[in-house]
């Protein structure tokens, strides 16, 4: 009886050590456990910058995740824009670009569903207009 307490507190030992170095490990690479993921789709090129949809999930809740909209000039780092933080989208399409200006539209979670907005910015330094959509655009599709 002795010695099996022995090797399962010998166990424990090694499993309480395995998971502080992997934490340490997960920290030192500029990451957690549990990280969120973020994925950047294809970026478009409008106003001298770089356009992209960014979506971000924590894989332990699939269902739960938030869209930004991010750019940047040349090769600086991804800068979430300021109109991603009017709050969480549960879904986007977009960004298109075109002569009129960038579009896309977002869904925010309501209690009767989603709820989708156009966002315009007409140059890129200006503030985008926000329309509400009637419902979601017909064939993943933007509005003029």
């Amino acid at each position: 009886m002795g010695q099996a307490a022995l090797a399962f507190r010998n166990f424990l030992v090694k499993v309480a050590i395995f998971v502080a170095l992997a934490a340490l490990l997960a920290w030192a690479v500029g990451g957690t456990l549990f990280g969120s993921h973020r994925v950047n789709f294809p970026a478009v090129d409008w106003g001298g910058r770089e356009w992209a949809a960014q979506v971000i999930g924590n894989g332990r809740q699939p269902d739960r995740v938030r869209w930004c909209l991010v750019s940047r000039v040349g090769e600086e780092p991804w800068q979430v824009h300021p109109v991603s933080d009017a709050g969480p989208w549960r879904d986007m399409i977009g960004p298109v670009a075109d002569a009129s200006g960038l579009r896309v539209a977002v869904a925010t979670e309501q209690a009767g569903g989603k709820s989708w907005q156009l966002v315009v910015f007409s140059n890129a330094s200006g503030a985008p207009t926000l329309t509400p959509l009637s419902g979601e655009p017909t064939d993943r599709r933007l509005p003029p």
